[in-house]
């Protein structure tokens, strides 16, 4: 009888424990996955209403991030390519948006404001993984002002006052190798000793002040670091200001270059004239500016 009681007592501490680990050590939740390797950026049939230029130009893009929002809820922001853990089951709308490292900085991800989200509906299994191919499209209320793809005879840009009288952007032609790879032109400047101060501008415009975000994007390759900004016109003056300095980038690389903080920075101004402007400091050779699919966006 006392043997019998003891192995009761002992089966009922055993099963408290067990009861224990339970409450303490809860079963781990076995997620979905999303896996997304890039976003491409596709032409939008509809066109845009209300911009200088029938259609977006080139599709070139430099997106390094998903933002993505499951129900409307944001999930977070991933660094691309990706597999994102989800804790959901069943069918749930996804909604994902372009990101892009503003100015370059990574410090300063956002989702670009010009670009169309990718929505798609999901049926997320534990343990599944849904492999995604986001395409997104310029926003049909995109304002392109200016755009420039030196496909053309002549260019939009034009050599600034400041500029040297025989420094000016030039064109190159395919089969040339600097010519950027989706078209078959490029422009370029060249600085040597004798050259030494290379700006060209856009015509002035007026331009959103405020909360409505301007963006200049343009493709670029160089030698040398260079520097991009606005003019800012009044009737009574002219005030430059710089926006950012680009560091040198032997291959093809992709700007977003948000202009909004140096146009509120440009006073009583009305209209604004975009530069871009390199300077040979220590009178080196052959210091070179390669440009292409310029575009004034908002």
């Amino acid at each position: 009888m006392r043997n019998s009681y003891i192995r009761f007592i002992i089966g009922v501490f055993c099963l408290s424990g067990f009861n224990s680990c339970e409450i303490y050590n809860p079963a781990e939740p076995i997620p979905a996955y999303i896996h997304i390797d890039k976003i491409t950026v596709v032409k939008n049939p509809a066109g845009f209403s209300n911009s200088t230029y029938p259609d977006e130009g080139s599709l070139s893009s430099k997106i390094s991030d998903a933002w993505v929002y499951i129900d409307e809820q944001l999930i977070g922001c991933f660094e691309l390519p990706t597999s994102i853990p989800v804790l959901y089951s069943g069918s749930h709308q996804v909604k994902i948006r372009a990101g892009i490292k503003v100015n370059g900085i990574a410090a300063t991800r956002s989702p670009y404001p010009f670009y169309q989200e990718y929505t798609q509906n999901i049926n997320f299994i534990k343990g599944g993984k849904t492999y995604l191919s986001p395409t997104v499209m310029y926003r049909s209320n995109t304002t392109f002002k200016y755009m420039e793809n030196f496909e053309n005879p002549g260019t939009i840009l034009r050599r600034s006052g400041a500029s040297g009288v025989d420094t000016s952007i030039q064109r190159l032609f395919s089969p040339n190798p600097n010519v950027f790879p989706d078209g078959t032109g490029s422009g370029i400047a060249y600085l040597t000793p004798q050259r030494t101060y290379f700006e060209c501008v856009l015509e002035s415009t007026p331009l959103p002040q405020g909360s409505a975000p301007v963006f200049l994007e343009f493709n670029y390759k160089c030698n040398h670091e260079f520097v991009t900004g606005v003019y800012g016109l009044s009737n009574s003056s002219t005030l430059q200001v710089e926006a950012l300095t680009f560091n040198p980038s032997a291959s093809w690389n992709k700007a977003y270059l948000y202009l909004s903080p140096a146009i509120g920075q440009s006073g009583n101004s009305t209209q604004f004239s975009v530069f871009i402007g390199m300077r040979n400091f220590n009178s080196e050779d052959s210091l070179a500016l390669v440009l292409d699919n310029i575009k004034l966006v908002y």
